[in-house]
């Protein structure tokens, strides 16, 4: 196994991160997660020592840093213009959830398309499903994370409506009806050619637009970030750090910015 380069350093951090303060363990895992390779090797040589502490200590830098490359996977993949919609919302659920499997969630919709019926796919017909399937929009607990998970949503068929739009228009896409997720007086909707909008805040309602309705076509980021705004402000009221920072960090980096423009403590700070 390879030897870290600067064991020196290696060897105090550890001894930091055995501390009875967790403020002092944080900082040290701060400073292992910023060596790059070293602190990969550090990862990799003491994730099954005796000691229980640090094991438990390592274990956790360890899914740190497999969060931080499935962050950083996913921004790249968003930047090369190389992932869906729906393959984004799986992503998301993926990294605030690892225990979430791509394949459960195929499953899922796998089930759904299966108890579709119609022939004819078509704004009534996917409107009528999503009822009779009893998908439905939280009204109450919308700070609640699970609203925001592909994968809870899913199962319990309760979820926001940015969720709910994305499971009927990936239904609807498999079977030929191919609507477009739009912004409509403030909510998420669907909208097909035929200018049928589709609302599932109000129970799955479908009217007739006006071809000069004000409607906000979203593009996939639109959604993604309609997404992680909630999950931010989740966080942010349960006062979970690293999900904040986690999701901070997500949120700016597809905005084009960096965490600097955030509030402290995240960014910088400027109380002063």
């Amino acid at each position: 196994m390879a030897v870290p380069r600067n064991k020196p350093q290696i060897s105090a951090l550890l001894n930091l991160l055995q501390d009875d303060d967790v403020a002092v363990a944080s900082l040290a895992m701060e400073q292992i997660l910023n060596m790059g390779i070293d602190a990969e090797e550090t990862i990799a040589e003491y994730q099954e020592d005796n000691d229980p502490r640090l094991r438990s200590r390592i274990h956790q830098l360890s899914s740190i840093l497999a969060r931080r490359r499935a962050r950083m996977a996913f921004l790249d993949a968003v930047k090369n213009e190389t992932i869906s919609l729906w393959d984004g919302l799986v992503e998301i659920n993926m990294l605030y959830d690892p225990e979430c499997a791509r394949k459960t969630v195929q499953e899922s919709v796998d089930e759904l398309r299966n108890a579709i019926t119609q022939e004819s796919i078509d704004a009534p017909s996917v409107a009528s499903f999503m009822r009779e399937q009893e998908f439905y929009v939280a009204e109450e607990d919308v700070l609640d994370v699970d609203l925001y998970l592909l994968e809870r949503v899913l199962a319990t068929r309760y979820g926001a409506p940015a969720l709910l739009c994305a499971i009927a228009q990936n239904l609807g896409t498999q079977l030929g009806w191919h609507p477009t997720v739009v912004l409509f007086e403030g909510r998420f909707c669907l909208i097909d050619r035929n200018h049928l909008l589709v609302d599932p805040t109000d129970g799955w309602h479908i009217r007739k637009l006006e071809m000069d309705a004000k409607i906000h076509p979203c593009g996939r980021k639109d959604v993604w970030l309609g997404v992680l705004s909630q999950l931010f402000l989740v966080s942010l009221v349960e006062g979970n750090l690293r999900d904040l920072y986690h999701f901070g960090h997500l949120l700016t980096s597809l905005d084009g910015k960096e965490m600097d423009v955030l509030p402290y403590p995240l960014g910088d700070d400027k109380r002063g």
